[in-house]
């Protein structure tokens, strides 16, 4: 056997073998008890792949067979794919199950006539993401699209239909020189790769969207711990996006630490500087310390709203006002203590 059928022969049975451990993984879902669809779903979509890596290893091989073993290596491979297939239809049967049944349970099913017949399922209309040419959005959008569009056997003519239909603003403009045809399809999603698939460019757009970003102003009120909750969102969607990016460790978990610090409101980076002693260049404690913060200041708005409330419960004026006013006995409020305590000094 010459060097080169060796090879292939070798990364084809390394190919079958995935195949066959990915059949079994989907036999030992179903046999369980209970099963999600999200893990049905995933499961299925891992076993595509390798299916699909051992059709290249295959075809890679058939090239190097000699012509009259051709047809056996053929034979023996449409057996093996037929066998190995059994599991994924039945995954793929259950998950038609899996997905009608949540639909019933969402109420997206048309009343019983009264003819008897059964309801109709109306599944979900697929809304996937729009592309405007956001760097930072490139991943998310060509995965999704990847996931239900390009990765699957509709016509090739539909995919470029709904690629087109998925892109705005500069996006749209890589690609609208490019007549609608099927030979164009792959040239679209190779532009588009080549200007928006660089992770040296998404990495320099997530950061200076940290640095870039406004900060917040001292402020109080529901509103504030909503305006906080969203920045540490915001915050945390770049973090990740640049981890999965491979930026990570302690090098540059230095360098993100003060660039977050600088978008916090100056009230919260004082009490970081109180209590972050030993923990300046640590990103994982910051974000912690802020998640902490912010449930602080929401607990605090909440009772701030009880007293307001039990304020307004008070039935006469005179009440309202000693509510307000009135202190402990034989204390002096700290207000009055603060202007005895400068008078002492002048």
């Amino acid at each position: 056997m010459g060097e080169g059928k060796e090879e292939a022969t070798k990364k084809r049975a390394a190919a079958r073998g995935w195949v066959t451990r990915q059949s079994t993984a989907l036999k030992d879902l179903l046999d369980k008890p209970s099963i999600s669809e999200f893990e049905l779903r995933s499961a299925i979509e891992t076993f595509d792949r390798r299916l699909n890596t051992l059709d290249e290893r295959q075809a890679e091989l058939e090239l190097l067979v000699d012509d009259g073993d051709l047809d056996q290596c053929v034979d023996e491979a449409d057996s093996f794919r037929r066998a190995s297939q059994e599991n994924w239809l039945r995954a793929n049967e259950k998950l038609q199950e899996l997905m009608k049944a949540s639909q019933i349970e969402l109420g997206s099913v048309g009343s019983t006539s009264t003819s008897g017949k059964s309801p109709e399922v109306k599944l979900p209309k697929l809304e996937l993401p729009k592309f405007k040419g956001d760097v930072t959005e490139w991943v998310s959008f060509w995965d999704q699209f990847s996931s239900h569009i390009d990765d699957t056997e509709i016509p090739v003519i539909s995919k470029f239909t709904y690629l087109v239909s998925l892109l705005e603003g500069e996006a749209k403009s890589v690609v609208q020189g490019l007549s609608h045809t099927s030979a164009n399809y792959s040239i679209a999603c190779d532009l588009l790769k080549e200007r928006y698939n660089r992770p040296e460019r998404i990495i320099f757009a997530h950061v200076q969207s940290l640095l870039s970003g406004h900060v917040l102003g001292k402020a109080k009120g529901p509103k504030y711990v909503t305006q906080l909750w969203s920045l540490r969102d915001e915050i945390l969607t770049h973090i990740r996006s640049l981890e999965a990016l491979g930026v990570s460790g302690k090098q540059c978990k230095i360098f993100l630490t003060p660039i977050i610090l600088s978008r916090l409101p100056n009230e919260i980076r004082l009490e970081w500087a109180r209590k972050g002693a030993g923990h300046e260049s640590d990103l994982d404690w910051l974000l912690t310390f802020l998640r902490q913060e912010i449930e602080s200041i929401e607990k605090s708005e909440a009772f701030k709203d009880v007293t307001a409330g039990k304020r307004e419960s008070l039935s006469s004026p005179e009440e309202k006002k000693n509510w307000q006013t009135r202190e402990p006995k034989g204390k002096v409020s700290s207000a009055a203590a603060l202007h005895t305590s400068s008078e002492g000094q002048l």
